[in-house]
């Protein structure tokens, strides 16, 4: 496969699955999760003179965010692999053996909606990954069916574009922001993940 063809099926990706899954939790949020997106977004801009690098850095909330809907609603749920050696695959409570050749299931919400990880792990919390006590959290967030803390290697199953992908999801809120100062949403569902219509948008009032 091309270069050029991975590209185009990775924005596929993007605009059918992952956008629509990070602006639903937004739309539902509401206009007070908005302003505050706006403003933190829209102060490190015009401090940085720009979208560099370290404005994105600076914007805690808006990183949160991102890392919060890809908790709820992880863009790719399934995952599947063979035991490379027996071992042993432990929960809170419990150890299951595993010999080597059997099939493992993994299913990411059973792990990043983990009520005993993460407290009202069933509700949208837009800055669980807020400060010190937020940054702890990140280790037991495995969306990209790996700790947000490790890095993707030949040895692990874990998704080689995670950062690629956080990176353009908070591209695409900031974006948004320094454009638009709210929105409503119509939510659905449809086979691949969510279905977002935009109802209406308000035009930034600051800069």
């Amino acid at each position: 496969m091309t270069l050029i063809c991975i590209l185009l099926k990775i924005l596929q990706f993007n605009r059918q699955v992952l956008f629509p899954g990070i602006l639903k939790w937004i739309a539902n949020a509401g206009p007070g999760l908005h302003a505050q997106l706006a403003q933190e977004i829209r102060t490190a801009v015009r401090e940085a003179g720009g979208v560099t690098l370290l404005a994105i850095e600076k914007m805690e909330l808006t990183k949160s965010v991102v890392y919060e809907a890809l908790r709820m609603d992880p863009p790719v749920k399934f995952s599947q692999a063979k035991a490379k050696q027996d071992l042993i695959v432990e929960s809170h409570d419990a150890a299951y053996k595993v010999k080597k050749g059997e099939i493992l299931f993994a299913y990411q919400p059973f792990a990043t909606m983990d009520e005993k990880v993460f407290e009202n792990a069933k509700e949208f919390v837009p800055d669980r990954f807020v400060g010190e006590k937020g940054k702890e959290l990140l280790k037991y967030l495995v969306w990209s069916f790996g700790p947000e803390t490790e890095a993707p290697t030949v040895d692990n199953k874990q998704c080689a574009g995670k950062d690629f992908v956080v990176l353009i999801s908070r591209l695409l809120l900031i974006e948004f922001f320094l454009r638009y100062d709210t929105f409503t949403a119509d939510v659905g569902t449809l086979l691949l993940g969510a279905q977002v219509t935009m109802k209406s948008v308000k035009k930034a009032t600051t800069t």
